[in-house]
């Protein structure tokens, strides 16, 4: 995992300069803990909502004028990683909001990237 991460800041120090890489190892060092297991609930996460039926089937209701079931603020995209996210804080309750959801954006990005 070193080699990569120093690949990684190699590749990162070449393109934007020295100090870049070093605070984008550093933020994914910090998330690297919570990887695995945010992959995992992703993963789940993924499998359960394989389509986009629940978008059609929402279209349908809102061409017909008929209430919709998802009243809500943010989009089923963000309810899924906010699930994730609160999945992951029960697991890891001192860990930073920070690097939780770091780790689940990397996670969704092995997934669908």
């Amino acid at each position: 995992m070193k080699r990569i991460m120093e690949a990684i800041a190699n590749f990162f120090r070449r393109l934007f300069g020295p100090g870049w890489a070093e605070r984008l190892v550093a933020g994914v060092e910090a998330a690297s803990p919570y990887i695995r297991t945010a992959y995992e609930f992703a993963s789940v996460a993924a499998a359960m909502t394989p389509t986009r039926a629940d978008d059609e089937l929402l279209a349908l209701a809102e061409r017909l004028g008929v209430p919709n079931l998802w009243r809500s603020e943010i989009s089923k995209g963000e309810a899924i990683a906010r699930i994730v996210y609160l999945a992951l804080r029960e697991r890891y309750p001192d860990a930073t909001e920070r690097s939780l959801r770091r780790a689940i954006e990397i996670a969704y990005g092995a997934i669908r990237p």
